[in-house]
């Protein structure tokens, strides 16, 4: 349970206020479809910025490409409602800031992750967490961003499926003992807090330049694959935007907006 009543187990919902600069009203569930579903419907219906929905369990959560997040109890499963005063194009830079915020809460706990473009945290080369965003807009004009976050927390490496078992990781397994769910969420929203304060005061640079610092995945070749087309090439920057810049085997240089990504060591 956590203390101050935001928390109950065995409570369908509750809400308080946590003192936060992000998080103005949190909603907690025993259990939902997915918590980007439940918190784009708050969105549309009005829900104000720094609305937070979290759930102990997801029994439909989902990845990018509509995948499944699988969401064993022990996990940290939340999702954000933002609206940004910002073009459309600025807000791919919001993954950018969330996966800095699960890196930055990780590295007070002892271990240090980094960040596989676009949305995927790793520790020692494994998933610990991902993120998705999903959002409206009406013509270039922002109407809500949900940024949906998952954290392997508490979980253990049994509870993963033999799917992705080899692949994932959790911060119960890289410390060796359990972690308090309150604390870890606690700093994580004042490190979000912080990060999406600099994206506020367009100070982009600087979010660029703190995601290359953890950043897994610049100056490694790696492939690549999109709904249209599969490649690879050498990952050499990100622009201002977030976007991935990838010098093809033809010397060409693409500019990635999304997509899966895998180290050519992995294949």
């Amino acid at each position: 349970m956590i203390e101050g009543g935001f928390f109950v187990k065995k409570t369908t919902i509750s809400s308080t206020v946590l003192p936060s600069s992000i998080a103005k009203k949190i909603l907690v569930f025993e259990e939902v479809d997915s918590t980007n579903t439940t918190a784009k419907e708050l969105a549309r219906t009005g829900a104000e910025e720094g609305t937070v929905v979290i759930a102990r369990r997801q029994n439909h959560g989902r990845g990018r490409f509509d995948r499944l997040w699988e969401s064993p109890e022990g996990g940290l499963y939340l999702s954000i409602v933002l609206k940004p005063q910002v073009t459309v194009e600025k807000t791919s830079l919001l993954p950018l800031i969330a996966a800095l915020s699960v890196c930055q809460t990780i590295k007070i706990f002892g271990p240090s992750a980094t960040i596989r473009w676009p949305n995927d945290v790793l520790v020692h080369g494994k998933k610990i967490a991902g993120i998705l965003l999903e959002s409206e807009t009406q013509r270039d004009k922002v109407s809500y961003v949900v940024v949906g976050i998952g954290v392997n927390l508490n979980i253990e490496n049994t509870d993963f499926s033999s799917q992705i078992r080899s692949r994932s990781t959790s911060l119960k397994k890289e410390m060796k003992s359990s972690v308090d769910y309150e604390k870890f969420l606690q700093q994580f929203f004042q490190q979000f807090s912080s990060f999406y304060q600099l994206f506020v005061q367009e100070k982009f640079g600087r979010i660029i330049e703190e995601w290359k610092k953890h950043s897994d995945t610049i100056g490694k070749t790696i492939q690549i694959t999109t709904s249209q087309d599969t490649f690879q090439g050498l990952a050499v920057d990100v622009d201002q935007s977030g976007f991935l810049l990838v010098k093809t085997t033809d010397g060409s240089l693409k500019k990635m907006t999304s997509g899966d990504c895998i180290y050519l060591n992995e294949l």
